[in-house]
C-alpha cells in the first residue's frame, strides 16, 4: 500500500471545517443566520481575516451566503464542492497575498524612487485615469499602476514577484469574492490619494517616504477588505 501525502490544512480551512461541521450537525439550521465575524473570531480565538476567509470558503462551497449588510445565512446542509487543495481555495489566501505584497512592494516603491525618470509620471497619471474610468479597486489599472512601479525598479526579480502576486490575486475564486462583498463605495477617494502620495515622493526621489506611503497604502487595503468598521473608527467616516 504507497504511502499517502499529508496534506496540512491552514487555519481558515480548520474553522471552516469546523463550522461545516456544526451545520452539518444541525448547530446551525439551514436559514439561520451566523454569529458576527467579530464574535466567531472571539468564540475561536483566532484573526477576523481568518474568519472571512472561512465564510468565504463556505460560500464557495454552497453552505452559506453573505449578505452585505444583512450578515451570514446557511442556505444548506449539504457542500456543493469539498473543500480540497484541488478546490476553488486552493493557492495563497487574500491574507496570504497582502503579507507577501506588503513585505515586496514598498521595497519596489523605495527603489522606483532612487532611479526615477520623468516620464514615470506620465505612466502613473494614465493608469490612474484609467482606474477612475473602471471605478474599481484590485482591477486592472490598479494592477497596472503597481506594476509600472515594479518595473521602474529596474529589477526583473522584483517585476516578476510582483507579477505573480498580482496574477494570483485577480485570478483566486476568494479574492473575487472578498472584493464583492467589501463595501467599497466612497472609499475609492482613499485609493487613490494613497496613489498620488506615492507618486509625489517618487517625484522627488524620496525613497524613504515612497517605501512608507506603499507600506500604509497596503495596511489600508488590508483593513478596507478585512475590518472595514475598525478602519473607520481610526480614519472617521468614509462614505462620503
Amino acid at each position: 500500500m504507497p504511502i499517502e501525502t499529508i496534506q496540512s490544512k491552514r487555519l481558515f480551512e480548520k474553522i471552516a471545517e469546523q463550522i461545516k461541521m456544526l451545520i452539518s450537525s444541525g448547530e446551525y439550521k439551514e436559514g439561520s443566520r451566523l454569529p458576527p465575524e467579530r464574535d466567531l473570531a472571539l468564540q475561536l480565538g483566532v484573526s477576523r481575516p481568518t474568519v472571512r476567509e472561512a465564510m468565504i470558503a463556505l460560500e464557495l462551497s454552497g453552505l452559506v451566503e453573505v449578505r452585505v449588510g444583512a450578515g451570514i445565512y446557511v442556505i444548506s446542509s449539504q457542500p456543493r464542492l469539498v473543500l480540497t487543495p484541488n478546490s476553488k481555495i486552493k493557492g495563497p489566501s487574500p491574507t496570504e497575498l497582502l503579507e507577501a505584497r506588503l513585505k515586496l512592494e514598498p521595497i519596489n516603491a523605495a527603489l522606483a524612487a532612487e532611479r526615477f525618470r520623468p516620464e514615470l509620471l506620465d505612466d502613473l497619471e494614465t493608469a490612474i485615469d484609467q482606474q477612475i474610468a473602471e471605478d474599481a479597486i484590485g482591477a486592472d489599472a490598479d494592477r497596472q499602476f503597481h506594476m509600472i512601479i515594479a518595473e521602474a525598479t529596474g529589477n526583473r526579480a522584483l517585476a516578476e514577484m510582483t507579477r505573480y502576486l498580482w496574477d494570483q490575486m485577480l485570478s483566486s475564486h476568494m479574492w473575487k469574492l472578498l472584493i464583492d462583498h467589501a463595501q467599497l463605495k466612497g472609499l475609492y477617494p482613499i485609493i487613490l490619494d494613497d496613489h498620488r502620495s506615492l507618486m509625489d515622493a517618487l517625484s522627488r526621489r524620496d525613497s524613504e517616504s515612497a517605501r512608507s506611503i506603499m507600506e500604509a497604502h497596503l495596511e489600508h487595503a488590508k483593513e478596507i477588505f478585512f475590518d472595514l468598521a475598525a478602519y473607520q473608527s481610526k480614519n472617521g467616516n468614509s462614505d462620503k
